[in-house]
């Protein structure tokens, strides 16, 4: 009796999952494109993150060069084949983290994904740009980078470095810029370099007018390009920082950038040593002989 009453009972089991699994079916179904929205391709790696402040007690990429400007910087030079390239660092908002790096990361480390283009410009206006990304910077009572002076046109860069002196008036700041292959610039050059950075640099709302109505390539959305570096290296090169080197803080002198400590005191020994023997050869009186001084 038991066998019969379940023989009776089993058709309906079978009606309850022929009308179940075509509904799991189609909630899979659905599930599926969301999963795939949601950017969680690997595409490369870091071993540790990058972040718009270059430390936890910096002032950001609006004030100074950051490890993860200079990569950003040189994902767009990379991907546009120019000399040199420039992001803003007021772009950078958030980092881009250690382990397992996605699409998504890369694009959410800009506040807005802009265009990138490639420019022809000239020394001198590379000297004038840099002068305006530098121009709104101060220094405090501590004779330290003052946070509030940051600009969100504040050069991060590619290809080149520059030094310049905080404490000198704007417009006279910037006292070198060296290419990469050790090629020095001077502002009063007429030659001409190809240059990749945001279009919004080119139509007049950060103030770069210097750039203005030069003709212009696109490229690619910002974090396209930046995406496309991690991708092709796998494993993310951090950049060291050092391309944009700050004089006139207290920390930041002239005898520091130049590494005097290192070598003044060997100049100061070799000084002495060819002034001894010159002075020796001084002391001599009116008719040649040597004064009581230097006599045996």
């Amino acid at each position: 009796m038991r066998i019969r009453h379940s023989d009776r009972r089993a058709p309906g089991r079978r009606a309850v999952l022929l009308v179940c699994l075509p509904v799991l079916l189609a909630a899979c179904l659905l599930r599926a494109p969301a999963a795939a929205a949601s950017g969680a391709t690997v595409i490369g790696s870091s071993t540790r993150a990058m972040s718009p402040n270059r430390t936890t007690q910096s002032y950001g990429a609006r004030v100074e060069e950051t490890a993860l400007g200079n990569y950003v910087a040189d994902a767009f030079r990379q991907a546009a084949g120019t000399d040199i390239a420039i992001e803003c660092g007021g772009h950078l908002v958030k980092s881009l983290p250690g382990g397992d790096l996605t699409a998504a990361d890369a694009a959410a480390v800009f506040d807005r994904d802009r265009m990138v283009v490639a420019v022809e410009l000239t020394a001198g206006q590379l000297f004038a740009l840099l002068e305006h990304g530098v121009g709104t910077l101060d220094i405090d009572e501590a004779e330290q980078l003052d946070p509030e002076s940051g600009f969100d046109g504040f050069p991060q860069v590619s290809g080149f470095s520059f030094v310049y002196d905080v404490s000198q008036k704007p417009g006279r700041r910037v006292r070198s810029v060296t290419l990469d292959g050790g090629a020095a610039l001077s502002a009063g050059e007429t030659r001409t370099l190809t240059a990749a950075l945001p279009a919004d640099m080119l139509d007049g709302s950060l103030g770069f007018s210097m750039l203005e109505g030069l003709p212009a390539r696109p490229v690619g959305l910002q974090s396209e390009l930046l995406s496309s570096l991690i991708a092709g290296q796998q494993e993310v090169s951090i950049p060291e920082t050092s391309r944009a080197v700050v004089l006139g803080t207290a920390e930041h002198t002239l005898f520091e950038a130049l590494h005097a400590r290192f070598w003044l005191p060997y100049l100061i020994l070799i000084i002495l040593v060819i002034r001894l023997p010159m002075q020796r050869h001084r002391a001599r009186n009116a008719d040649g002989s040597l004064s009581r001084r230097y006599r045996n």
